[in-house]
């Protein structure tokens, strides 16, 4: 995790701390955070915010 932009749960927040990753707070609490190819969320209530991220990385589109 060395030098990469993450968030997760605030009771987590020394281990990210201390694998060297750039600790973000996540403001409002469901928000997600994209940095290169790696997303992170902190909590479940972040899930569509979390899919809608890891989709636009992965290019995916969805149509009905």
């Amino acid at each position: 995790m060395q030098g990469r932009k993450c968030t997760a749960h605030p009771t987590v927040r020394i281990n990210v701390v201390l694998s060297e990753a750039k600790w973000v707070e996540p403001d409002p609490i469901d928000s997600s955070i994209t940095d290169e190819n790696l997303v992170t969320g902190a909590v479940w209530l972040g899930h569509p915010d979390f899919i809608f991220q890891l989709m636009a990385l992965l290019a995916v589109r969805v149509s009905f």
